[in-house]
């Protein structure tokens, strides 16, 4: 088979080649008021880059290779041009016509992967009456900048927006910190169980004036921009703009705070951390409460007690990781080690597969356990 060539294109400069997974291939093909796409990444220079549809994110990888590709485009005149049997040498007559080819060693792979908040630009507020104190300092100065400069889809960043309490005080985006949104959080549920308001159906503003009663005018912290950012955080937004709260993700939250502040300097018994951890909540919570919801941040030095230990403290090579974890405890049941890994699992592996290759693993009745290669 041969085809008329008219020219030679400068891939190079010109042309860029992209895999189009089928999700991605899926996501073009969609109706054009969704079927954008935009590149981003998080600067000008060494930052990874992302191509965003309306609700996914994908990360983009130079892929050398020493298979030549050829990168052509059809071309079909109106009219057939005549080509001299004398020019074919003795092969067939062209089938077609191509108007430029050319040739590139590389391309670009697509692997679909989190979208994230650019958390370099954003300060954390923590009560402060007085916010911005230097306004000249604010790198970012509306929610829009952010997420148009953060390497995620828009739903995603929004989502993750609202896991990690982000707020706009005075209309800067800003994120909550830890001790404050625990403040914020214990305020509104004993406000909310005093005006008996409903946790399935909870307004921002009722909630908010719920929480401004006892507090002094001119001197409350929670405004409703925070007390909507507490919601939005451990809720789930109804239809009709209310919040119904997730009482797991509360009990969760309450729980990790009781584990930091009991459990971390010594192990306790699992039946006495329970009991302080319930202690933790306001008067009348309804929330239940189990120790599954806290794996990924405790350890067992000894059958029957629990200890806190920070994931900001382990290792982020995984060998290292996988040493310091069977040095905190010599075995471990696979769901609860598997909290502590799993950001390590880059190649997307099935997570038993993953923890083989640096452990070892035994059923022991229903349960799997892992322990260390070297034990």
């Amino acid at each position: 088979m041969s085809k008329n060539l008219y020219s030679r294109v400068a891939c190079d400069s010109s042309y860029k080649l992209v895999q189009l997974t089928p999700d991605l291939l899926e996501a073009l093909q969609r109706h054009p008021s969704e079927s954008q796409l935009e590149f981003k990444a998080l600067d000008d220079e060494k930052s990874d880059v992302v191509i965003c549809s309306r609700d996914k994110t994908w990360l983009i990888k130079q892929k050398n290779h020493s298979n030549t590709v050829m990168l052509m485009r059809e071309f079909i005149p109106e009219a057939q041009l005549y080509v001299d049997d004398g020019s074919l040498f003795g092969m067939p007559r062209p089938t077609g016509d191509l108007l430029g080819f050319c040739r590139t060693t590389y391309e670009y792979e697509t692997r679909l992967t989190p979208g994230r908040v650019n958390l370099d630009l954003i300060p954390v507020y923590g009560g402060e009456l007085e916010f911005p104190a230097d306004e000249s300092k604010i790198k970012c100065r509306t929610l829009k900048d952010l997420l148009d400069n953060s390497p995620s889809s828009e739903m995603e960043s929004r989502l993750r927006w609202n896991y990690l309490g982000g707020c706009e005080i005075n209309g800067f985006p800003c994120i909550l910190s830890r001790e404050f949104m625990t403040n914020a959080l214990h305020v509104t549920l004993m406000s909310v169980l005093a005006e008996s308001l409903d946790f399935e159906r909870l307004h921002p503003r009722e909630a908010y004036e719920a929480v401004g009663k006892d507090m002094e005018k001119g001197r409350n912290p929670y405004v409703q921009e925070v007390v909507e950012t507490v919601l939005a955080k451990f809720g789930a937004r109804n239809d009709d703009q209310t919040y119904k709260l997730n009482k797991s993700q509360v009990a969760g939250w309450y729980g990790l705070r009781a584990l930091q502040k009991f459990a971390s300097s010594h192990s306790l018994p699992l039946e006495e951390f329970l009991i302080k951890w319930k202690s933790t909540f306001p008067p009348f919570a309804p929330f239940d409460i189990d120790i599954q919801m806290l794996k990924g941040w405790y350890f067992q030095p000894v059958k029957g007690n629990i200890q806190y230990v920070s994931k900001d403290t382990l290792p982020m090579e995984t060998k290292d990781r996988f040493k310091m974890l069977f040095k905190l405890q010599s075995q471990w049941d696979l769901d609860a080690f598997e909290p502590f890994v799993e950001e390590l699992n880059t190649k997307g592996l099935k997570i038993d597969t993953f923890i083989m290759k640096y452990a070892r693993k035994r059923r022991v009745g229903k349960k799997v356990v892992v322990s260390s290669r070297s034990s």
